[in-house]
């Protein structure tokens, strides 16, 4: 019998190849490390189908793999707006996905959902950078840079995330 997760995160980018997968494979390792992994659910996909099916871009695999991730068995998804049902929080790499989650989103609570990754980074907030940007384009700077900014991301959605639990558990 499957459980299903107290509480489920989906990060999404827009072919669900470089920051979205980064996300879900960084989040789910921090949340064994504390502890949260048999609570939570994480997900990604791509706003685009473009890439459904196929594995993360392999700079991804590579820097993943270099700072002890393993995002080798990622398979790209599509996000469909009937997951808004199945979901609690929605973290999307820019604005363009925020917009277009939103006008995806079913309800008002379902908008409510979609947040961008780094507003779980505290310095990321402070210093009004909340986008992440695509690295497709660019070389292994920009993936490393990349996985810096949404690994700090990362580590305030646990935050968030235990709070989350914490307060239905009262």
């Amino acid at each position: 019998m499957t459980r299903t997760p107290a509480y489920r995160v989906c990060f999404v980018c827009s072919g669900n190849i470089c920051r979205s997968p980064m996300g879900e494979v960084i989040l789910r390792s921090l949340l064994e490390e504390a502890g949260l992994d048999a609570l939570v659910g994480v997900t990604s996909a791509g706003t685009g189908g473009w890439h459904e099916g196929e594995g993360a871009d392999p700079r991804t695999v590579r820097t993943l793999d270099e700072h002890g991730y393993d995002g080798s068995a990622h398979v790209a998804h599509e996000f469909l707006p009937e997951r808004f049902d199945e979901l609690d929080l929605v973290l999307a790499a820019d604005l363009g996905h925020v917009r277009q989650l939103k006008r995806w989103a079913p309800t008002v609570a379902d908008q409510d959902k979609v947040r961008l990754m780094r507003e779980f980074d505290k310095a990321a907030v402070a210093a009004g950078t909340l986008e992440v940007d695509d690295p497709w384009h660019g070389g292994e700077a920009d993936f490393q840079r990349c996985l810096a900014e949404v690994r700090g991301a990362c580590h305030g959605v646990v935050a968030h995330v235990a709070a989350e639990l914490a307060a239905t558990r009262r």
